[in-house]
């Protein structure tokens, strides 16, 4: 039994340590990109007296696990550990959606995957493209938003700044973040959100 655990245990760290010889491919991506969610096909019951039962998926590779509280949203969650991002929590745990309506509490949240480096924490005025999948998003925006923006946790950039910031109207903005409500009314970006500033 003894001699088992060893060598199961030697080559665990042979295989961690082959990885992290080479993290990087002859162009310069790095390999630990495509290893950062490693999601199964489907989704399994997490129950719990407190939170019910709740489908959730989970990362093959997720290292780490939070346990939400009551009242919490994504943007609480990050900055209690301060060492992931919003899109990264998302990507591990995408029941929760990229408006972050799906987190619930006393659920389990993935927090951390084998091989991610933080790149840092969102910063208000920061740009992202769709690509970068930036969230949390305010909920409703038009699906064919080609720029966002983040507006932190104290509400800056003010929406006001977001206009003239990026030459658009009140009512191009509101036609992209509220397509459903009246463009000419006063709205105003979501703090801790990602609004569309182009589409």
């Amino acid at each position: 039994m003894v001699s088992f655990t060893i060598t199961v245990g030697i080559a665990l760290l042979a295989s961690i340590s082959s990885v992290a010889a080479a993290p990087f491919s002859s162009n310069g991506i790095s390999l630990l990109d495509a290893r950062q969610e490693e999601l199964p096909p489907t989704c399994s019951d997490y129950c719990s007296v407190s939170a019910g039962c709740v489908c959730i998926i989970r990362p093959t590779n997720c290292v780490a696990t939070y346990i939400v509280d009551s009242g919490e949203t994504c943007g609480t969650v990050v900055d209690r550990f301060d060492n992931f991002t919003a899109t990264a929590l998302f990507k591990w745990n995408p029941e929760i959606g990229k408006e972050c309506f799906g987190l619930h509490a006393y659920v389990p949240v993935c927090i951390g995957v084998t091989g991610y480096q933080y790149p840092g924490a969102v910063e208000g005025g920061d740009t992202w493209t769709p690509e970068q999948t930036p969230v949390p998003v305010q909920p409703g925006i038009v699906t064919n938003c080609t720029k966002f923006e983040y507006t932190d946790s104290q509400g800056s950039p003010t929406l006001a700044t977001i206009l003239s910031s990026n030459n658009i109207t009140k009512e191009q903005w509101n036609s992209w973040n509220v397509p459903t409500q009246d463009p000419t009314q006063d709205w105003a970006s979501w703090a801790g959100y990602f609004s569309c500033v182009e589409a």
